[in-house]
């Protein structure tokens, strides 16, 4: 038994710090991350607990708290996380792999003015914005998106969380899509699985197209350095999309959000015949770039980067993300590992051609502080 006094609540820099921690490596684990209300409960619920411990065992090593905390929290995720696949409608749904399944509960609206995007609000309480394949042999809008997504956490940028969204046909005939975009066919009444990148909350987030988050600042900038090298790596051809809410611990967040101007927008044949001087699209950072110190880190990410996970995260999506072409699949994956080893030469070739225009380190310079960073 507990002992019965006045339960003591974790301070707020506590619960907010171990917040941060399950959103960083929860993911990770393969563990569904909760909605932030009940991230924070968990952390509370894991806190207090520990400080019930401390009552009791008055000997419990300091060393030990971190641990016990971390292993509550994991454990209270792995229990919602069973909850929900056991009352799911579809559980097979689930069985993708490393890719989580979310099913759409209700739909919220259309997103952007093309066609097959929209916003539903999942099983797990969190809100997506979908991408619906159009179910045509041709796609290949889906994949690109998820694969650019991917590529951009295994470099340390922030991006949603993404998941397999199970759409019912019901679902789907409350909002006819009449938009323009994307050729598709009529989609099926069989639960659709579409592609969803998570909004970071649960607020009324505006997707917009501006060059820079309203958020930016110093700590940001180096970020959008980040995605500029992406950029380059993956041949984005369409501006940026981003997603600002407010964070549970009263801070304003930016996170990438659509990916579909990347792997050339989607257009898989140019991608796979673009060189190292293919050009992505235009970013207003690339003016603030003025010298090699700004993006050799970044390079240095994506020399050093294994894709080892994205081959197997690539293998794990629907067929219907790709049409259900794995051979231009493995061609596309092959392209990234050799463009991965060209981009310190392709960021020299925009220097050159004023893609860069306020770099002020000589070309000379450049070629050697690239090959540093490689070696």
């Amino acid at each position: 038994m507990f002992p019965a006094s006045v339960e003591p609540y974790p301070e707020k820099r506590e619960i907010s710090e171990w917040f941060d921690w399950m959103f960083r490596e929860i993911p990770y684990g393969g563990i569904q991350l909760p909605n932030e209300e009940i991230a924070n409960t968990f952390a509370s619920h894991a806190l207090r607990l520990r400080d019930r411990l401390r009552d009791v065992y008055h000997h419990l090593p300091i060393s030990l708290e971190p641990r016990l905390i971390e292993s509550l929290i994991v454990y209270q995720c792995w229990e919602l996380e069973k909850k929900q696949y056991a009352t799911a409608k579809h559980p097979e749904a689930h069985r993708l792999g490393s890719m989580r399944t979310v099913e759409a509960e209700r739909y919220v609206g259309q997103v952007g003015t093309a066609w097959g995007y929209h916003c539903v609000e999942g099983g797990d309480g969190h809100r997506y914005v979908i991408t619906v394949p159009t179910g045509r042999d041709d796609e290949t809008i889906p994949a690109t998106e998820a694969l650019c997504n991917r590529l951009a956490r295994l470099i340390g940028l922030s991006v949603p969380d993404i998941a397999v969204v199970s759409v019912e046909g019901k679902l789907r005939m409350h909002s006819e899509d009449e938009r323009q975009g994307r050729a598709h066919r009529r989609p099926k009444r069989a639960p659709e699985l579409c592609v969803g990148f998570r909004c970071q909350n649960l607020c009324h987030s505006a997707t917009s197209t501006q060059a820079e988050p309203s958020s930016s600042a110093r700590s940001r900038r180096r970020n959008l350095v980040g995605i500029l090298v992406l950029n380059t790596w993956t041949l984005n051809l369409s501006p940026r999309q981003w997603n600002d809410c407010s964070s549970a611990v009263g801070q304003l967040d930016c996170a990438l959000a659509g990916d579909a101007g990347g792997l050339a927008g989607g257009d898989w044949s140019r991608f796979l015949d673009s060189t190292y001087d293919s050009l992505p699209a235009a970013q207003a950072v690339a003016a603030r770039v003025k010298k090699w110190e700004h993006i050799g880190p970044w390079v240095q990410k994506v020399c050093q980067a294994n894709l080892d996970p994205i081959w197997e995260f690539a293998f794990w999506m629907p067929p219907e993300w790709y049409g259900g072409n794995r051979r231009t699949l493995t061609q596309v994956l092959d392209k990234l590992g050799r463009r991965q080893w060209e981009i310190a030469r392709a960021l020299h070739h925009f220097i050159r051609v004023g893609y860069l225009p306020q770099f002020r380190m000589s070309a000379s310079r450049v070629v050697g502080a690239s090959s540093k960073k490689a070696s």
